[in-house]
């Protein structure tokens, strides 16, 4: 694969435009306005409060992960060969991705405390829902770990999944990003202007340069010896 300069350099600066359009503050009206809406609900619709704080366990996290695992594993139940064994390669560049982006993203010299401790009068789930432990707080909430895996899974799928499994997985993707900022403990631009600026650096360099073909070649026959051994191979 050859590089593609203009792919590459639109990548950069739309990740550059959403990073520094909220830096200046043009997202702040949208971050109070979104914030307040479901906070508001939090007390004002019965049953809420709760449906919030379940969506916020860690247990959950583990289902949705699962979740996407199950994606990816359908797909490559459906080919064979080498081809299931390049699968295989996508899943550890998946993975190589996220902890490379979750690190990106801890060194950003940026701290920025949820909403909920930002208003100290908005309302708390973990006080509405005491018998239920969910994260609805965090001293530093920019950019959202959470959001850079729903991302990195979305980035992956926009490059290698047939266009008919986008649109099962966008909608998804950005519902499961949702319960945090539905209990307040991200901003809406946590994800938006935080974690996929790093999804889309990432996919430049990834899929506009010849790094991911490469890295692909590099694992596929380790990987297909593997599946062999394991009777996966199809």
């Amino acid at each position: 694969m050859r590089w593609d300069v203009k792919g590459w350099a639109a990548l950069h600066v739309l990740a550059l435009l959403l990073f520094f359009t909220w830096f200046f503050g043009l997202w702040q009206s949208l971050d109070n306005g979104i914030f307040w809406w479901f906070n508001d609900r939090l007390v004002s619709i019965p049953g809420f409060a709760h449906f919030v704080a379940v969506v916020n366990q860690r247990w959950i996290d583990g289902v949705v992960a699962l979740l996407m695992a199950g994606f990816v594993f359908r797909y490559a139940w459906q080919l064979k060969g080498r081809e299931r064994a390049k699968i295989g390669c996508l899943l550890l560049l998946m993975a190589g991705c996220f902890s490379l982006q979750a690190a990106a993203g801890k060194a950003v010299p940026i701290e920025r405390a949820s909403p909920t401790i930002v208003y100290e009068q908005a309302e708390r789930v973990s006080q509405l829902v005491p018998d239920i432990k969910a994260k609805d707080a965090s001293g530093d909430s920019f950019p959202s770990d959470h959001g850079i895996g729903f991302a990195t899974f979305l980035l992956f799928a926009c490059y290698r999944f047939p266009r008919r499994y986008l649109y099962i997985v966008a909608p998804l993707v950005f519902i499961l990003a949702m319960p945090r900022v539905m209990s307040g403990a991200h901003w809406f631009t946590d994800f938006i202007c935080g974690s996929v600026p790093l999804a889309l650096i990432t996919g430049a360099w990834l899929f506009h340069t010849p790094l991911a073909h490469w890295l692909t070649e590099s694992m596929v026959t380790p990987v297909e010896k593997l599946l062999a051994k394991w009777r996966l191979q199809g």
